[in-house]
């Protein structure tokens, strides 16, 4: 009994909560982008333009690093393979706050030319946000042809765009597009 007690590996006090790194780190970027920059890049990434890769790429960055940084200078295999299950875990986590929080945003600090695309109207909708009295509304669009990009989805639409269309009910709407520093497509407005 002692000597399985004797090879409990010890680490010090500070390295579970360094562990939870990988989904602290996306959300203390979030915050520092929400009060330093606020919204004055746009962010709304179109449908089928998405940034799920690349926050896959940057969890799985992050989570490398910080298992790295913690297991560095401890020699017991076991100790590597608990951080690096521990970060794995915690960077899942942080996946989608890579993908929907941080990365739009750096999408958008930089836009290429804007070009405008002729897409079907097919539905508005409203919904409720979480635990909030606040709406969302939201047209569903799909472009007249299947190459042309942006994609076929729900698109964010701000509170007049959705009053207007739907009192005038257009069958046809315009969307102003550009491509954003990573790639994705952001939506700048829409006619």
């Amino acid at each position: 009994m002692k000597a399985a007690a004797a090879s409990r590996p010890i680490v010090p006090p500070s390295f579970f909560p360094k562990l939870l790194l990988p989904f602290a780190i996306p959300i203390l970027v979030t915050f520092a982008l929400v009060i330093l920059v606020g919204e004055r890049w746009p962010r709304t990434i179109a449908p089928g333009s998405g940034l799920a890769l690349a926050g896959l790429g940057a969890t799985a960055l992050t989570g490398v690093l910080v298992w790295h940084r913690v297991t560095r200078g401890m020699s017991d295999k076991r100790v590597h393979q608990m951080a690096a299950l521990m970060c794995g875990v915690t960077g899942l986590m942080g996946w989608p706050v890579w993908s929907f929080g941080v990365l739009p945003s750096v999408n958008g600090f930089s836009l290429g030319p804007q070009e405008q695309v002729r897409m079907v109207l097919e539905r508005t909708e409203v919904t409720t946000v979480s635990r909030s009295s606040q709406l969302n509304h939201w047209a569903w669009l799909r472009p007249l042809t299947s190459t042309e990009a942006p994609g076929a989805g729900r698109y964010f639409i701000p509170e007049a765009t959705y009053r207007q269309w739907n009192d005038q009910r257009p069958g046809m709407v315009t969307v102003t597009v550009a491509g954003g520093l990573l790639g994705a497509e952001v939506v700048i407005g829409y006619e």
